[in-house]
Order: structure tokens, then C-alpha cells, then sequence
């Protein structure tokens, strides 16, 4: 049985209420999202109402297997600004392989009470309680308050299982898909602030609270107040980044003791590779089992550009997952690390990340001579700093590095470094829509050691890699003004899988 569903997103349905519901009842709805459903088992759903530890009602539903149990359990919830109505198909995966699914409201979104304060300490306790709930239920498996349950659910639903887990350790196993390391890092990586996301972040989890929330409560008020002071002054204050530091798992995640199983996407540019990567290392040093998954799109794994077979994989890994880790099996799960190539369109196994590669070093004024300009102008044509390399076929797999000595004549000035791929083969294409920002302060010379984000990707005989550094992207907050690249103290490192340059 498997089922081509996901913890981040999925379809709205209704109807879904309570009584005996086989799983061949509701695979009909998820076609209709291009999901599929192979099962023949049958499993209750009931709408319940959980009462967290401060009073905060919780809408929850619970998605329980026919035939007797008790059985192992999986607590799952929502994206930012969505509901668990999107996770009827993933807990129907679940039930229908004889888990117990308990999908809920995170507190001020959907049916649930309260303010939405980013997966904070309200969040991680509401996590406990609904724990708590699964060890009073009759059909879960549970040693007193200890019950078998592990956790799956998508960006913001992946992120709470991160925190929770570190400080919860009754939690077996989790599955956090597309979330991330450190916000802080990941929303204004080395201080350029992603506007085109956080806009979209403020103005959805805002107006989804109201609309499906408790009118009056909603979203935590300074993350507006913070919004507008970070669109007008280009910068985020040391108030919010001290708030999303103390929700970023990286903060916590050396008590962690959870298996984890961590899936992200090449293309997702909110919460980028980098951070999967970071996540799977981390908890792959404390000596805890831990697996990567990357797959060949952005940060909703329901996109049209993720094929059957990718999602095949994802959820037949989720599933063995907790198998071994919630059920207790003897069950075979993914290699440590699995990549999908996009390219080749099959998935690529590692015994790590990112396995074995030879680190290149590329000086920047072989390629374009000792300066470059790069600069941004009202009414002047921007300039790009480039630097192509010629390929006689050659593979990357792994984490890029660039070290960059640049002059700001105008500050503060906004940089962004992206790699991209050109030739015969395909047309310029940035590669997997990834860039990398960051601030110049002052005017003056500075220097930066970049990781630009993880890819995999083969540059073809006769095509061609090229990194550009400019003063404009779409999806940031920029400046106008001017610097110089010094491409004599400049270097590009690349992570050479096979062939060489």
C-alpha cells in the first residue's frame, strides 16, 4: 500500500466526520489531487477536541485502524496558515497500514483556539498534551504515559517535531519534510532579508488565523510589528531575531534523541537545502539514526514537478521509518542519505553527505580578469560580475564555497551569488532557483566565506558553470549602490563527484 500524499499539503475535502470509512472510500478524493490510494483496510475517523495544558481547545482528528488494536500511533500537523483538513490523506496512509493517526489544528489556525506563536513554547506543549491524550487512548499502544507514536507533517508541521522532540522524549521517531535549522539563517541568511517570503509568511498566517481562527486572538501581534519595521528599514531586529532563535531546532537539537528521517526539496528556496543538511549532520553527530531524503522540487511536495515515483519513495520511507522506530519491526528502511537527480530522473544512494567528492578550488581572476563590477542603478542598467567555466563533463555533489573579497562604494548594499547552468544541453538556467544573499554593511572591502546551497548536478562536456554576483533578486529586500569583486582574492570551491574541470 502506498499513497501519493504529503504531510505539507494536500486537498480539501468535507464530509469527513465520523464512522467506518474503507480506504478505497476516499481514494477517489485524493485523485482529484493527483494522489493515489492502494489499500484494502478500514479505519474510523472522529473529530475530537483536546484541552492543552493552558485551557487552549485543540480541533483534532483521529483516523483509527477497524480491526482490533491497540496499535502504534503518528501525530501529525499542518503548514503555516493551513489546516489538518490538508492531512486526510497522509493519516489515511497511515490508518490504513494500522496506525492510530491523530492530525490536529495547531493553536490558532483551523478550529483551534489561541494566538499562533511560530512553534513556540505553547506549540511544543500542546505537542505534549496531545501526546498525553494518545497514552489515554484505549486503541494506542502505551506503557502508562509512554505511548508508541512517532510524528510526520510538512514545513511548519515539520519544524514542531523538531522542537518537540528535544523536549520530549517520549516521541519514537519523526519525519520532518521540509523544515528547518535555524529561521533565523534561513528567512535573512547573512543579514538579506527575504522579502517575497516573508511577506507571503505575515500576510497568510495572518489572514488565515482570522478567517479560520478565534476572531481576536490570531497571530502573535509583534510579527507584524516586526514585518513593517523589517520592509522599511531593510533589516530585522535584534527583538525577532532572538524570537525565531529560540524556535530554531539548531538551538536545541544536541538533546535530541529521536530517530529522524528528514525530507526537503533541491528547489525549495524558503527553507533551502541547506537546511535539511544541516538538520540531517547535526543529529547524524550526536549518534542518533538519522536519514536524508531530497527531492527534485520546492517547498510544497504536492507540486506537479514531483513525480509518482518520487512520491512513492518519500512515503514508502516514511512508512518503514516508523515501522522500525514506532512499531518495533525488523524493517529494512532508506539509505543514509537518498538524492533525487532530476536530470536522470532516478534517485542517487550515499552512504553520507556528500559522499565522496574532490574539493576544487577555482581562483575568480582566472576566469574574468582581477576586478568585476557589480552594481544596481535607478536609472542605469545593472551590472553582474561572471565567471563561466567550460566543462569537459563533470558531476557536482555536495555543498559549493565561496570566499569573496568585495568593495562596497555604496552601503548598505545587498549581494546575491547564484551558479548557474549554460550551454547546449539546456538553456541558462539558474540552477535549482537557489541564490545566496548577503549584506555589505559598510563601504569598504569585506570579506565573505559563502556554503552556497547543496545541489546535484552534472555540467555536461561543452556546457558550462557559471556563478554570478549581483546587487538585485526578486524575492529579497536590495539597495542601490556599487561594489567591486577583487576576483584576485577571490575563490569558487566546488564539490567534484566525477570527472574534473
Amino acid at each position: 500500500m502506498l499513497l501519493r500524499a504529503t504531510a505539507a499539503s494536500g486537498i480539501t475535502a468535507s464530509g469527513l466526520g465520523i464512522g467506518t470509512r474503507p480506504a478505497a472510500a476516499i481514494e477517489l478524493d485524493c485523485a482529484l489531487s493527483n494522489e493515489f490510494f492502494h489499500g484494502d483496510g478500514t479505519f474510523t475517523t472522529q473529530d475530537v477536541t483536546v484541552e492543552s495544558f493552558d485551557g487552549t481547545e485543540l480541533a483534532a482528528t483521529v483516523y483509527e485502524p477497524d480491526p482490533e488494536g491497540p496499535h502504534p500511533a503518528v501525530l501529525m500537523t499542518h503548514g503555516w496558515g493551513l489546516s489538518r483538513d490538508l492531512l486526510r490523506c497522509t493519516a489515511g496512509m497511515y490508518a490504513d497500514n494500522g496506525y492510530v493517526a491523530l492530525t490536529y489544528d495547531s493553536r490558532g489556525y483551523g478550529d483551534s483556539d489561541g494566538e499562533v506563536g511560530v512553534n513556540g513554547p505553547n506549540e511544543v506543549g500542546d505537542t505534549s498534551t496531545l501526546i498525553d491524550w494518545l497514552a489515554d487512548h484505549d486503541a494506542v499502544i502505551a506503557n502508562g504515559d509512554d505511548p508508541s507514536v512517532g510524528m510526520d507533517g510538512g514545513s511548519y508541521g515539520g519544524g514542531i517535531q523538531l522542537l518537540a522532540a528535544t523536549r520530549d522524549n517520549r516521541i519514537d521517531a519523526i519525519v520532518p519534510r521540509i523544515a528547518w535549522n535555524d529561521f533565523v539563517t534561513a528567512i535573512t541568511p547573512n543579514g538579506a532579508i527575504k522579502s517575497g517570503w516573508l511577506t507571503f509568511l505575515v500576510g497568510s498566517g495572518s489572514a488565515s488565523s482570522r478567517f479560520t481562527g478565534d476572531i481576536g486572538e490570531s497571530i502573535d501581534p509583534k510579527l507584524q510589528d516586526w514585518y513593517i519595521e523589517a520592509m522599511a528599514e531593510n533589516e530585522i531586529s535584534e527583538g525577532a531575531v532572538e524570537y525565531f532563535r529560540e524556535r530554531s531546532p539548531t538551538r536545541f537539537l544536541e538533546t535530541l534523541e529521536t530517530p529522524t528521517l528528514v525530507i526537503s526539496g533541491w528547489k525549495d528556496t524558503l527553507f533551502p537545502p541547506s537546511e535539511a543538511v544541516a538538520n540531517y549532520r547535526e543529529i547524524d553527530e550526536l549518534g542518533v539514526e538519522s536519514r536524508l531524503v531530497m527531492y527534485g522540487s520546492g517547498h510544497n511536495i504536492d507540486e506537479l514537478g514531483v513525480t509518482d515515483e518520487q512520491h512513492e519513495y518519500m512515503n514508502r520511507a516514511a512508512l518503514d521509518w516508523m515501522d522500525r522506530h514506532v512499531r518495533g519491526a525488523e524493517t529494512d528502511v532508506v539509505p543514509p542519505v537518498s538524492l533525487w537527480d532530476d536530470q536522470a530522473s532516478r534517485w542517487r544512494t550515499y552512504d553520507d553527505f556528500p559522499g565522496a567528492v574532490e574539493r576544487t578550488v577555482v581562483s575568480l581572476d582566472g576566469l574574468a580578469g582581477t576586478t568585476s563590477p557589480v552594481s544596481q542603478r535607478l536609472f542605469w542598467d545593472d551590472e553582474a560580475a561572471s565567471y563561466e567555466i567550460e566543462s569537459d563533463g563533470f558531476r557536482l555533489r555536495g555543498t559549493p564555497a565561496l570566499s569573496v573579497s568585495i568593495e562596497a562604494h555604496d552601503a548598505p548594499l545587498i549581494c546575491f551569488a547564484s551558479l548557474h547552468h549554460t550551454g547546449d544541453s539546456v538553456s541558462t538556467e539558474q540552477i535549482d532557483d537557489q541564490v545566496t544573499g548577503f549584506r555589505l554593511e559598510e563601504t569598504g572591502t569585506h570579506r565573505f566565506d559563502l556554503d552556497l546551497e547543496p545541489l546535484l548536478r552534472e555540467i555536461p562536456r561543452g556546457d558550462a558553470l557559471e556563478l554570478r554576483i549581483e546587487a538585485t533578486d526578486p524575492f529579497y529586500l536590495d539597495e542601490y549602490g556599487a561594489a567591486t569583486v577583487h576576483n584576485d582574492e577571490s575563490t569558487l570551491t566546488l564539490p567534484i563527484a566525477e570527472g574534473s574541470l
